[in-house]
């Protein structure tokens, strides 16, 4: 082959390269972003990497942020007339939207749950399991009180996964006759700390003989815990929380802290994954399965420095 042909030929080829790149990067996705607040640790990481993750792979994120269920679908109907090309849902009940967001399938949007449960519509679900989490919980719970004595659970059923760990206690609580619930409360959102200590108060003055606090995710644990020891009952009564959160930790780095253990999650690789397998769909591509558990661990008070 002369010369000539030869860079004839490398410039076809280098055409033809440049054309199959352009081809795959036509397009920059926009996807949607719907985070349920960002009262707590686990929102605000989640919300940060579904960004970054969605931006490093050539996508245009849409991020919004609602507290409650009307704003929320409020933000789905504004992604819908924008004609994002999925969207993200974290946290809260993503049933509690349904009928927004089956609007937004049949205009030919993906739909992906971060830790807001599942539904006949989604695309895709990734989450810790909250079922195991729950379990987790209430196991180190029952073991920090001996399998006896008067527990409070504190939860807020806006949140299926705050609903299945709730569940979990219930049934764990089955297999010791000498545990009871004996108080619950629903924590408000976004403004649960201040809502927590004020209740948790109440039921301390109501109840000052209770071993146990069940706390459904770590912020409401921590608010508990605040309100232990302000009693002074903090020897006497141990709190259990879900999500690893930092401010947990900070709790349970305190001389005689009351918050004795806490089930982390790892909000990052969820979100991470979720955006990941997102565009796998957006590419034309299968996935093995649409739903994906991110594992998480048991921290106890004992073992937190070397965590």
């Amino acid at each position: 082959m002369s010369k000539r042909k030869l860079i004839l030929s490398l410039v076809v080829l280098l055409t033809i390269i440049s054309g199959v790149f352009a081809v795959g990067s036509a397009k920059d996705f926009t996807v949607g972003i719907n985070n349920f607040g960002q009262a707590n640790f686990f929102a605000r990481i989640g919300r940060e990497s579904l960004i970054d993750e969605v931006t490093k792979l050539g996508g245009v994120p849409v991020a919004t942020v609602t507290d409650n269920v009307p704003e929320r679908i409020n933000a789905i109907e504004n992604y819908i007339a924008q004609g994002v090309d999925a969207i993200i849902i974290q946290e809260g009940d993503i049933k509690m939207a349904a009928p927004a967001l089956e609007e937004a399938k049949k205009a030919g949007i993906l739909i992906v749950s971060m830790d807001s449960g599942t539904a006949d519509f989604v695309d895709i679900v990734v989450e810790s399991n909250n079922w195991v989490m729950g379990a987790m919980a209430a196991t180190e719970l029952m073991h920090r009180i001996g399998g006896t004595g008067k527990v409070v659970e504190i939860y807020n059923d806006l949140g299926q996964m705050i609903r299945m760990r709730r569940k979990e206690l219930q049934a764990v609580i089955t297999e010791y006759q000498d545990v009871e619930i004996i108080a619950g409360f629903t924590y408000a959102w976004p403004d649960f700390f201040p809502d927590t200590i004020s209740k948790m108060e109440a039921i301390l003055q109501a109840n000052p003989d209770i071993v146990g606090v069940f706390a459904t995710f770590d912020g409401v644990g921590v608010a508990a815990a605040e309100a232990i020891r302000e009693a002074g009952l903090q020897d006497q009564i141990s709190v259990v929380g879900i999500d690893g959160d930092p401010q947990a930790y900070e709790e349970m780095s305190k001389p005689n802290s009351p918050f004795k253990a806490t089930v982390a999650q790892d909000p990052d690789t969820m979100a991470r994954t979720a955006v990941r397998m997102l565009f796998k769909l957006l590419n034309g591509e299968k996935l093995p399965r649409r739903h994906e558990y991110i594992p998480a661990n048991l921290v106890t008070i004992e073992e937190l420095s070397e965590f």
